[in-house]
């Protein structure tokens, strides 16, 4: 650096270096000052998305029993993999309808 540059170098900054992050911060807001209406709506995302986190879990196993259903009974091996796309149809729906 020469007299009067005070414009950093790389490797001289006091900002991030490569590699790392600093997170925006977010103030958090207690459960204790939310209204009545609002922690209800919040338990009742929570309990749907417990229940749907249990439909999910199942949902791969499930496809590979139907799939094993449709290529034995309707000899359907070919088409039948299409069984396989509902878990992550059902995910994908899951996660944007919040």
């Amino acid at each position: 650096m020469t007299a009067g540059d005070d414009t950093p170098t790389y490797g001289q900054s006091t900002g991030p270096q490569d590699g790392q992050i600093r997170p925006i911060p977010v103030p958090a807001t207690p459960r204790d000052q939310l209204s009545e209406a609002e922690r209800v709506l919040l338990a009742k995302r929570e309990a749907r998305r417990k229940s749907m986190n249990g439909m999910l879990a199942m949902s791969g196993g499930l496809a590979t029993v139907i799939f094993l259903i449709i290529g034995f009974v309707f000899n359907g091996w070919a088409w039948g993999w299409i069984v396989f796309l509902i878990p992550g149809l059902m995910r994908t729906y899951l996660q944007h309808s919040e």
